[in-house]
């Protein structure tokens, strides 16, 4: 009788201790992977299908059309924005947590002025120019009166795009903002593009030209959300320059 009883209680600890063993500890926390956290996040950008479906409705699928203009499109000339109620912070910041190579692809310099930018010129000096008089009227008193400046005026920015229209023609999140990242770009755009140039003759018959060039930006596709963080390339307006065409005789 003994022994039964002994091995009753032998047969009890150890079943208690195997039951254990195979109990998951509260304690351990597993990290789900990039690719159970990218077909996660996936599943949340989708239009959820709700218990209406269940109930013979109609389920509607959402399109994202990569070129049409976000909301924070305000004209249909402009090519960027500098600010975006939209801007999607959160998956942001999941993708450069979860991209080893973000600080590898980032460079910028956020602070710039024409004191670097410019020789000859300095920030103050290019701040306090002033084109009040002229309307891009080559035979008004405007194109020839007025105090220092360029032949053709131009609006000065130093802007930090959050949505850009790529090369290509599709619109862009732009890394903005998010912990230190910031990409810092001058913007200088025609006051009167098409418009004669200051302070020379109309018989020349100039003109102002916009000027562009290519920037590369550390981007984000909402519309191929896999794809992560990428490079791409954006035009953006650099200058405002003269040009004189060839006589004719």
């Amino acid at each position: 009788m003994k022994l039964l009883i002994l091995f009753l209680v032998c047969f009890t600890l150890i079943a208690g201790a195997f039951s254990q063993s195979e109990r998951p500890s509260s304690k351990v926390s597993i990290r789900p992977s990039l690719h159970q956290r990218k077909s996660s996040f996936l599943q949340r950008t989708k239009l959820r299908q709700t218990s209406a479906a269940s109930y013979g409705k109609r389920v509607e699928y959402v399109y994202c059309d990569s070129r049409a203009p976000p909301s924070c499109v305000k004209n249909v000339n402009e090519t960027f924005c500098s600010k975006d109620n939209d801007y999607p912070e959160k998956d942001v910041k999941y993708y450069i947590e979860y991209d080893p190579l973000v600080v590898k692809k980032y460079a910028d310099i956020a602070f710039q002025s024409a004191d670097n930018l410019i020789d000859g010129v300095t920030s103050l000096e290019e701040k306090h120019f002033d084109y009040s008089l002229y309307n891009g009227n080559a035979f008004s008193k405007g194109n020839w009166v007025g105090g220092e400046g360029y032949i053709c005026p131009s609006e000065v920015l130093y802007v930090k795009p959050k949505r850009a229209l790529n090369a290509d023609g599709e619109w862009r999140v732009i890394i903005q903002d998010i912990a230190y990242y910031t990409q810092t770009h001058r913007i200088e755009t025609c006051l009167y593009p098409g418009a004669s140039c200051r302070t020379i003759a109309p018989c020349h018959r100039t003109k102002c030209v916009q000027k562009y060039v290519y920037h590369r930006m550390l981007s984000y596709d909402p519309c191929d959300i896999p794809k992560g963080i990428f490079i791409d390339i954006f035009k953006l307006p650099s200058a405002c320059s003269c040009h004189i065409p060839a006589r004719f005789y």
